[in-house]
């Protein structure tokens, strides 16, 4: 997915430069969610903050629940926050996972922890192997 192409991906993450513009980088992950939060509400992105999406295993919904730190456009998109000094693999392999286990069309992982905002949008259409 490329945020150009995508106006609702390019509308969130347009939120998350704002916050990452605001804030600059060093605060916890929990003041980010603060943040973008109310960014979501200032441009009427339709948002859950902590959602609890369920896991598939097979055709088989699990009773265990992962809990997005966003969801948006009724669940169209995870939006995973990390505060760290850089996206790894590990991060990826997660949200990759999620996607998978959830169902869930797109996911942005966005890392406000360094002195430029970082992300990573993915596609459950066209996921990497891990």
């Amino acid at each position: 997915m490329k945020l150009k192409d995508d106006p609702k991906a390019y509308a969130i993450m347009g939120c998350a430069m704002r916050v990452h513009d605001t804030l600059g980088n060093g605060f916890l992950e929990s003041a980010y969610a603060d943040a973008l939060e109310l960014e979501f509400k200032r441009n009427s992105i339709p948002y859950v903050r902590e959602d609890e999406v369920y896991i598939y295993y097979g055709d088989t919904r699990l009773q265990t629940r992962y809990r997005a730190d966003f969801t948006c456009f009724d669940r169209g998109y995870i939006i995973e926050l990390k505060a760290i000094k850089a996206l790894t693999k590990v991060e990826w392999a997660q949200v990759i996972h999620y996607l998978r286990a959830t169902r869930i069309p797109y996911a942005l992982l966005v890392n406000f922890g360094r002195s430029e905002i970082q992300y990573e949008t993915f596609e459950l259409a066209r996921l990497p192997s891990i």
